[in-house]
Parts: structure tokens; sequence; C-alpha cells
């Protein structure tokens, strides 16, 4: 069971309901939390503010430990779909994760069924429970290139040695299949290593490899756009990709600050197969070569204030297939308070820039954001 993400809180819970159930091995264990979040905002663009009040995902998050080496884990959201990548309107119901873990020993386990993806820190870390956010929100690559999701089967280990090296190899659907099937041969592959040399301190690398069939992706890529599903003058055409991500991350906490560095670089081309007639006119694009970086730092005021700087930065090329060019840039500066380890609040100032001349048209506004979350039991 992954208790790191949830802090001293699950631990206490969990001693608590073995104390009280008299817990045994071979008796499962299962808690129940439900994580949701309020927020308000403020922005101003081209001389005119708008705000509005949101009720953000409610996420209803359940862990098992069913023998000494299996667990169950899983989360079903309901949130406001445009949050989901499906649209700008009502809420939509979704199975975030549900994997069933077999732990074989600290070096090796198995797990099936769907999952986080472990490209990044924030992917492996973080689940969809706000209460645990180190800002507001996610950092903007997560609507563009970062697969969110897996479907399939994950072998993991942990603590491997002097330096706690940890490994993730995973085999799942594609980005362009959904939960209930993949209709192709091709599966996503994701490889990743990441060491722990000092407590509180990780830092990871991986590769991820897909082909987008027909340029067009399902529920496991977490991608709300904007895709090049009209190609200008040349029309939309149902071109296969080859798809690549590369990932690195540095996370460290020590005394009272913390910082975390996530880059990412992703490549995106014709895949060797397809249909000569529909790349005629495209052959010249070649690999796109699209970067983003995200850099987080935090400073404990005392036991329950953290000041904040962030800086988020998009940039994909004009050549790119699937993700429309844009070159984004969001600066910004927040305070957390923490009520209680199960409520929160944060304020953050943003600021939103970038080049104006590309498909994407970079905002240029401010914006003032404020967030409750909060957890329940």
């Amino acid at each position: 069971m992954e208790l790191r993400l949830y802090n001293n809180v699950t631990v206490v819970t969990l001693l608590l309901m073995m104390g009280s159930t008299g817990w045994t091995q071979d008796q499962p264990v299962t808690q129940f939390q439900m994580f949701g979040h309020i927020s308000s905002s403020v922005e101003l663009e081209d001389n005119q503010y708008t705000s509005g009040y949101s009720l953000g995902e409610h996420d209803f998050f359940v862990q098992s430990k069913l023998t000494s080496r299996f667990s169950f884990l899983s989360e079903t959201v309901v949130g406001p779909v445009n949050s989901m990548g499906h649209g700008n309107a009502d809420y939509k119901v979704s199975i975030e994760r549900a994997r069933l873990k077999y732990e074989y020993r600290e070096w090796l386990s198995f797990i099936v069924g769907k999952m986080h993806s472990p490209v990044n820190y924030w992917n492996d870390v973080y689940h969809h429970g706000r209460l645990f956010f180190p800002t507001i929100d996610r950092p903007q690559s997560f609507g563009t290139s970062i697969p969110i999701h897996s479907l399939g089967l994950r072998l993991q280990g942990q603590n491997i040695g002097r330096l706690n090296f940890g490994y993730d190899l995973v085999i799942g659907n594609g980005m362009s299949s959904n939960d209930v099937q993949d209709n192709s041969l091709q599966k996503s592959v994701t490889a990743a290593v990441h060491i722990k040399p000092e407590k509180r301190t990780r830092i990871s690398f991986s590769v991820y490899k897909d082909r987008i069939n027909d340029n067009m992706v399902g529920t496991h890529a977490g991608h709300s756009g904007p895709f090049h599903y009209n190609m200008g003058e040349l029309g939309w055409r149902p071109v296969n990709l080859s798809f690549e991500l590369y990932c690195f991350s540095f996370y460290r906490k020590k005394g009272n600050w913390e910082i975390l560095l996530e880059t990412t670089l992703n490549r995106t081309s014709l895949h060797k197969e397809n249909d000569p007639a529909l790349t005629v006119g495209l052959e010249e694009l070649g690999k796109s070569s699209n970067t983003t970086a995200y850099l987080y730092t935090g400073r404990k005021l005392g036991n329950r204030n953290q000041i904040y700087t962030l800086l988020d930065l998009t940039d994909y090329e004009d050549r790119d297939l699937h993700i429309k060019s844009n070159q984004l840039s969001k600066f910004g500066l927040g305070w957390q308070h923490e009520f209680s380890p199960f409520l929160k609040s944060q304020i953050q100032l943003e600021r939103y820039t970038g080049d104006q001349n590309l498909e994407v048209v970079a905002p240029e506004k401010w914006a003032f954001r404020v967030r409750i979350a909060y957890c329940l039991f």
C-alpha cells in the first residue's frame, strides 16, 4: 500500500482501524476516503474582468489490504466535464484508478489494472485529492502531452540498495484506447527509474513510447487538447503517429524548504505503418521536439503556513502533427494555510503570457485564485 501519498493521516487511521478490528494478515482492512475542493477566481484579460465560483472534483478513494501481500486501490471521481477533457459543461463520473497489487518482495511487485502512468513525480505521487497538491493546479503539460493513465501490467521495485533505487515497467493499452477495450496489438511502454539518496529526496527519469492511431486519443491520454484534428489547407487525416516522451524529475524537501523540478521532451512523428496517400504533403514535417518545464519552490512559515512560487512553461513546435503549436508561460506566487490535516486553503496570484503568433494564442492575463480543499473519512 502506498502510504507515502497520504502523510500521517492515513497511517494513524490505519493503525486505529487495525487496533479496533483485531487485524491479522488474513483479515482484510479497508479504508474509505472522500476528497474534494471548492474554488473561486478573478481574471483580468484585455481590460475586462471575469469571476466565478467552481465546485471541483470529488474523489471517492478506497484502499484495502486483502492479505499480507495483496492490496487493492481505486479512485472514482465526479468532476466538471471540462476538467476531465470532455467538453465544457455538466459533470461526469470517471474511474481514475482500479488496480490490484501483489507484493512478492520489496524489489518486485506486480500491479494490474488502471493506474497513473509513472512518467514523472507529480503523476506518480499526487492523486486527484487537491488536499495534497502543493499548488492550486497541475502543470500545463497535463493537458497536452502527459499520458496520465495506463491500463495494463506494471512491474515495480522500491527501496533497493543504499540509494533506495526504484523502477517501474508498464505495458498497457495505448493512448488511443479506452477503459473497455483496445482494438490494436500495439501497446504503450513506460520505463521509469528513480533513486532516493536521502530522506525526502527523489531523482527520477522515464521514457514513454506509444502509437497514436488515426491521430485520436482516448481516456488514457488525459489530454484536453488542443489537437490537430484539422490541419488547415491539408485537411484532417487519420494518420498514425509515433509518440515518445522523456521526463526528468527532481524533488527535495529539507528543513522548511521544498522544491520540485519537472522537465519533458516530447517527439511526435509519422508512424512507419501509414497509408501513403494520407501522408502526402506531410513528409517534410519530420519529428517535432516539444519541451515543457515546471518549477515549484515552497518555504514553510511556522506549523501551518507556507509561501510558494511556480514557473510553468510549454513550447510545442509548428511541425507537430498532434498538438497545435503554442508557447505558454505561467508565473505564480501563492500562500497556503493548513487549518488541520483534513482542511487546507490556498491563495494564488498568476501571470500568463507567451507567443501570440502561434496556432494557440497565448493569453495575456492576470488571475487571482482561491481554493479550499478537504478530506472526509
